[in-house]
């Protein structure tokens, strides 16, 4: 008996980038229940908040923080270049982060091409 060949399933992971950080999200969790609660409360209840557990949820905690540091780090660059170019001397106190505008920029590069199922 010949063995039947199995479809080749489609991958809905893709690759994005977003600032010169590129990531893989496997989109099709976007259209999932979990997701949907967490999209809500970014878009009919404004809780920005809800971004970060969205994250965690598409890409992992893990890979969000390697993206958090990345984003502290062009925040350090972008800062230290800002008092130079003013002619200001560093601050060492200076603490860079990932800026919530990065994240409402991020969250909107994950779901502007999302078109759920009907």
């Amino acid at each position: 008996m010949a063995e039947t060949e199995k479809p080749a399933e489609t991958s809905t992971t893709q690759e994005l980038e977003f600032e010169g950080y590129k990531f893989r999200v496997d989109t099709d969790l976007l259209d999932d229940v979990d997701a949907f609660a967490l999209i809500n409360k970014i878009e009919n209840e404004n809780q920005l908040t809800a971004i970060v557990p969205l994250m965690y949820y598409l890409v992992g905690k893990p890979e969000f923080n390697k993206m958090k540091d990345y984003f502290a780090q062009k925040d350090a660059e972008e800062h230290a270049a800002e008092l130079e170019k003013a002619g200001k001397p560093a601050e060492p106190t200076y603490k860079p982060r990932m800026r919530l505008n990065k994240l409402g920029e991020l969250y909107q590069v994950l779901i502007k091409d999302f078109n759920p199922k009907g």
